[in-house]
């Protein structure tokens, strides 16, 4: 069970548009150019803004660890299909992106729940409903 959890954070997601240098510093997966990208170049209003100002301060698995704890929350009645896919996740970005839209508008965040739980375990449904406010 370990290694589940560890595979989906459960604390709460670090807003970008306020945390410190330090905290963005002890984020697995972040570098300093990237932590420092964040703090100079907020705020962000979207993920896919972040995304774009970092650039090639971090790879891939870079950016899929960071992403897993420091993000701009989306929409679930409004997001982006570009933001939904930055959010690192056992589905694939279109597939994750396609069952977010596929089911607005949602009325609670427990709608969400029960529909990612037809795709997902308990603990990655956990995960994913930190990315996201009901709007």
């Amino acid at each position: 069970a370990e290694t589940d959890s560890a595979a989906f954070p459960t604390a709460e997601l670090i807003d970008p548009n306020s945390a410190s240098i330090d905290d963005l510093a002890a984020v697995p997966g972040m570098n300093p150019e990237a932590a420092a990208v964040i703090v100079n170049e907020r705020p962000f209003k979207t993920q896919s803004a972040l995304n774009a100002a970092i650039g090639d301060a971090l790879d891939d698995e870079g950016r899929k660890s960071v992403y897993a704890h420091v993000f701009v929350k989306v929409g679930l009645n409004s997001g982006a299909e570009d933001d939904y896919k930055l959010i690192p996740s056992t589905m694939s970005a279109g597939k994750l992106a396609h069952e977010f839209e596929e089911y607005r508008p949602y009325d609670s965040l427990e709608q969400f729940s029960r529909e990612m739980s037809k795709y997902v375990g308990d603990e990655e449904v956990a995960y994913l409903a930190r990315f996201v406010t009901l709007d």
